[in-house]
């Protein structure tokens, strides 16, 4: 690939001029600190080992490496090549001070880790991200492109150039002074690794679970969006964007940068509207649904806005009855994703929900109960992906509802490794 150079200045932000105060930054990061203090943290609950006939033929991925300036790679990000859309850079993850010494690391020289790229099967020459997410971000937001809060930052929190403290892009780019540095920041390369050819999304997924470069990986939700673009994709996105109550699920006051809420919703969306088709495996069903989703969102809009809409009731209902202790096994301080679905899946019902709002006590007497159950704590905690188990859950939560608080849910069945009612 060719190197492009690119030396157009970008302004920062108004709130962001020279000369101004840096408290705001400040402020910002101590807010920051104080909200992951209180965050949700999840089980790993839904481990999956690789389907050797999802990821396909290995052997037809070709493996690409070469060393990109820090110029040639904000160049392919203004372009719009390496996809970072302005709801991936919402979900932002890294701190000012991390995103600073970062840009000091390239201002000094020293090895940074690779990015690592799949180029999309259906545009040649444009790529998804699969390593390497908050290093590409931070570039464009220093360089003054792109959206959130960060567009434009001034380097703080720099442990070695302490002299280039409050330092933007602009201003390392224009004053003849620091031109030096400027020539050295983008020159400097980053190794980066793409794919091309590769069998299938298992396959990306696979990839992205094997790398090790001490990075923020990305999570499986975060490369579903980039994988399956769309009408769907952006509607989770954007619904939990702005859902005061999935962050409040999660212990947050705002969206997670991980998208660990996209995923919540995305989970409760498939299995509810497709539960027939739900096999096993949880990552491979929502890779499906995003794009059947995405594909017949004319036809399905309607439905599926309502049944978030639901789910959001739901959840409003579930934290009112269990507080912070929300779809934690006992004595666990771990957000059980899996034992969240079988919460969520009988409380979207309106008539439901308004019983276990009228009966709180009685419901947390069932669901103590029901975890305390040996079949139940199994169904729970391994294979927690398994249509045994995931049928196991929803059995045994519904039938401790009929039995504490008098409902009269309909009970499922595993028949031929499928849910059905």
């Amino acid at each position: 690939m060719q190197q492009t150079n690119n030396g157009e200045a970008h302004e920062p932000p108004e709130n962001l001029t020279e000369g101004e105060p840096d408290n705001a930054p400040d402020l910002e990061e101590q807010i920051i600190e104080e909200e992951a203090a209180g965050q949700a943290e999840f089980s790993d609950d839904d481990p999956e080992s690789p389907d050797e006939e999802a990821i396909g033929d290995t052997t037809q991925a070709v493996l690409w490496a070469s060393d990109w300036t820090s110029e040639t790679i904000l160049a392919q990000l203004k372009r719009g090549n390496i996809e970072l859309s302005p709801r991936f850079q919402r979900r932002d993850a890294w701190s000012r001070p991390n995103k600073s010494r970062f840009i000091e690391s390239l201002l000094l020289g020293l090895p940074v880790p690779q990015i690592v790229l799949a180029e999309r099967t259906d545009r040649r020459g444009q790529y998804i991200v699969l390593d390497g997410k908050q290093r590409l971000l931070t570039l464009l937001h220093f360089s003054g492109a792109g959206e959130g809060r960060d567009v434009g930052f001034r380097l703080s929190g720099l442990e070695v150039r302490k002299d280039l403290a409050r330092v933007t892009y602009k201003r390392l780019s224009e004053q003849a002074k620091l031109q030096n540095e400027f020539n050295t920041f983008a020159s400097q390369t980053i190794r980066a690794v793409v794919i091309r050819n590769w069998p299938s999304t298992s396959f990306l997924h696979l990839v992205f679970r094997r790398l090790n470069t001490g990075s923020l990986k990305l999570s499986a939700q975060e490369l579903r969006q980039a994988i399956s673009p769309g009408p769907f994709s952006d509607f989770v996105d954007d619904f939990s964007l702005e859902n005061e109550t999935l962050h409040r699920l999660l212990g947050r006051t705002t969206a997670d940068p991980r998208m660990r809420d996209v995923e919540l919703l995305a989970r409760h969306l498939s299995l509810r509207l497709r539960t027939d088709a739900y096999f096993g495996r949880m990552k491979e069903f929502l890779d499906q649904s995003a794009t059947i989703f995405n594909q017949a969102w004319l036809e399905q809009e309607i439905a599926i806005k309502e049944a978030a809409a639901q789910f959001i009731d739901a959840i409003t209902v579930l934290i009112e009855i269990f507080g912070e202790r929300l779809a934690r096994k006992e004595g666990s301080r771990l957000f059980n994703r899996s034992i969240f679905d079988a919460l969520a899946f009988y409380a979207v019902d309106p008539a439901v929900r308004g019983v276990m709002s009228a009966n709180a006590q009685q419901v947390r007497d069932a669901y103590a109960a029901v975890t305390a159950n040996d079949e139940f704590q199994k169904a729970a905690e391994s294979d927690t992906a398994g249509v045994p188990n995931t049928v196991a859950r929803l059995r045994l939560w519904g039938a401790a509802l009929n039995q504490g608080i008098g409902t009269q849910l309909v009970l499922p069945q595993n028949v031929e490794n499928r849910i059905t009612f």
